[in-house]
């Protein structure tokens, strides 16, 4: 499942990169997605119940965010989980 999300947060980034006039650049999302991604692994490294609940919810979150394509609502998606994935 980590590998699922970690190419669909890559997947998201490249798609929503051509988005000009976001609040947050890609850059800013790029940045977000490796802390995202650096919480997940933290997370699976102590706690694989966090990360399976973590994983579940997350799912709920994804055909919004699919359907918003943009850089604003990924970076608000990556700040989001990163803070609850640090919870």
């Amino acid at each position: 499942m980590f590998k699922k999300v970690l190419a669909f947060t890559v997947l998201l980034s490249l798609g929503a990169a051509s988005h000009a006039g976001a609040a947050c650049s890609t850059e800013e999302a790029t940045a977000k997605a490796q802390a995202f991604q650096q919480a997940i692994m933290e997370v699976v490294q102590k706690d694989q119940k966090k990360y399976q609940d973590v994983m579940a919810a997350m799912q709920n979150d994804l055909p919004k965010l699919q359907q918003a394509n943009n850089l604003d609502a990924i970076c608000t998606f990556y700040d989001d989980w990163t803070a609850k994935l640090k919870k």
